[in-house]
């Protein structure tokens, strides 16, 4: 039996399963929240019959109700089996199982049938009511200044799913999403963990990284307010804030805020933009043995700081940077064993430095926070 640092558990009600040929195990912050799990298991015929493990597999259908565990850590919990597909031929038999965990169903459903409306109310108290009929819960970490500001009135969009909405206002609250192994979504800036560091030639097993000059050099949002006794004109009308980018190519990007905005909302709504911006300026994937962290024996947390040694990756004399993890894939093969891929972006994307923003790190741009535009 495989060492339990190569196994990867799909624990049911019918039983264990782990003698997977394939595995694929992937969260993102471009996922749409949901784990996702892809798994594959091909044995030769016997005798007219699959295998043994083959026959144990097929018993696996959509809707059935499971937990994964990667090397003995727990990576979704009461997620269910999306998709099945199974094939045979004269030579072997085969079965696919596609896997979500459970912030899979806020993908595929309206909110409700008739919209709804909020006024007043928090991020975390929308997200929290948005949740509940689905089992799920919210929770705010680290979040930006101004993430808790009431907003004044939200409409659900007719037949819009919970994780639009909830994407939707996140931009507006400068909020990065992701969601954990029992579905609960979590929205802010993440702990930037130990800060682990690879290194070229020592612990990478294949790398690559793209690096983008940015066009853009400010960041404008604009948005507006209903007008009242207090609250009239310009002051209603134009809302607007900059973001001012670094090492752009003096061009301008505005965005028209998803919602009506105070002047604050503005701010985070351009502090948003900008930051996802800088996460696409700069991508490193990185490869290396095993799935769990060679420095605690844990699994990745979207977020987590890492710094990668690597001259072939950065043109710098220093050659490393520091990064965020964006998106991690664990996988197995026959022949490759157990590996982490981890797509890593500029640690700047989860927060604006403070400064002056004409003095950038090295290839690795950034931004000022948004500040009040004033419009004449």
């Amino acid at each position: 039996m495989p060492s339990v640092a190569e196994l990867c558990e799909v624990r049911t009600e019918a039983g264990i399963f782990r003698d997977w040929t394939s595995v694929l195990i992937q969260q993102s912050y471009e996922s749409h929240f949901a784990r996702q799990c892809r798994l594959q298991l091909a044995e030769p015929t016997a005798s007219g019959k699959g295998g043994a493990s083959v026959a144990r597999v097929f018993r696996l259908k959509p809707g059935d109700r499971t937990d994964i565990a990667l090397a003995g850590k727990l990576i979704i919990q009461e997620g269910r089996v999306k998709a099945r597909q199974a094939s045979y031929d004269a030579t072997r038999h085969g079965v696919q199982v596609d896997i979500l965990s459970k912030a899979g169903t806020i993908t595929d459903v309206s909110v409700d049938a008739g919209g709804g409306q909020y006024r007043n109310y928090s991020y975390e108290a929308i997200a929290s009511s948005i949740l509940k009929p689905f089992g799920l819960k919210f929770r705010l970490e680290n979040p930006p200044d101004g993430a808790q500001e009431r907003f004044p009135n939200v409409i659900v969009q007719h037949g819009e799913t919970p994780f639009e909405l909830l994407a939707r206002l996140a931009r507006q609250r400068g909020l990065w999403l992701k969601s954990e192994a029992d579905g609960t979504i979590v929205g802010g800036v993440p702990d930037k963990g130990s800060g682990f560091t690879f290194e070229e030639g020592r612990n990478i097993l294949a790398a690559s990284c793209y690096i983008e000059k940015p066009e853009v050099t400010s960041v404008i949002a604009k948005s507006q307010q209903p007008g009242s006794d207090s609250l009239f004109g310009k002051e209603a009308a134009q809302v607007s804030a900059r973001a001012k980018m670094a090492d752009g190519d003096g061009q301008t990007r505005t965005v028209l805020a998803e919602e009506p905005l105070s002047q604050r909302g503005a701010q985070l709504r351009a502090n948003m933009e900008a930051s996802a911006l800088i996460a696409a300026n700069l991508r490193v994937s990185l490869t290396y043995q095993g799935w769990l962290r060679p420095d605690n024996g844990q699994l990745w947390e979207l977020g987590e700081e890492i710094t990668v040694k690597s001259p072939m990756l950065f043109p710098t004399d220093e050659g490393q940077a520091t990064l965020r993890v964006w998106a991690v894939a664990y996988s197995q093969e026959t022949n490759a064993g157990s590996q982490t891929t981890l797509d890593l972006v500029n640690e700047k994307a989860f927060s604006l430095m403070g400064g002056d923003a004409s003095r950038p790190g090295p290839f690795a741009p950034s931004a000022t926070p948004a500040q009040p535009e004033t419009l004449t």
